[in-house]
């Protein structure tokens, strides 16, 4: 049988399931810290990908050019 009572969706949407759900302040600032930093890693992605593809081509770069100088100094 489903119950029909629309206060048990009045908790959520309140805030007050802090209190009644036993969840203390420490826990509140830890879920809202984790929030932060998930929002600032999404917001910093592209960012990061841009320069690990940067720093990638450099690397073949120069990774090329010291195989041709290597095959060009044994000649």
């Amino acid at each position: 049988m489903m119950f029909d009572n629309d206060a048990a969706h009045l908790p959520i949407s309140t805030g007050s399931a802090l209190l009644i759900y036993g969840w203390t302040m420490q826990d509140f600032v830890l879920t809202l810290w984790a929030a932060y930093v998930v929002i600032l890693i999404v917001t910093k992605l592209p960012e990061f990908i841009r320069a690990a593809a940067r720093i990638v081509s450099g690397v073949r770069q120069a990774w090329r050019q010291l195989k041709e100088w290597k095959h060009g100094s044994e000649d």
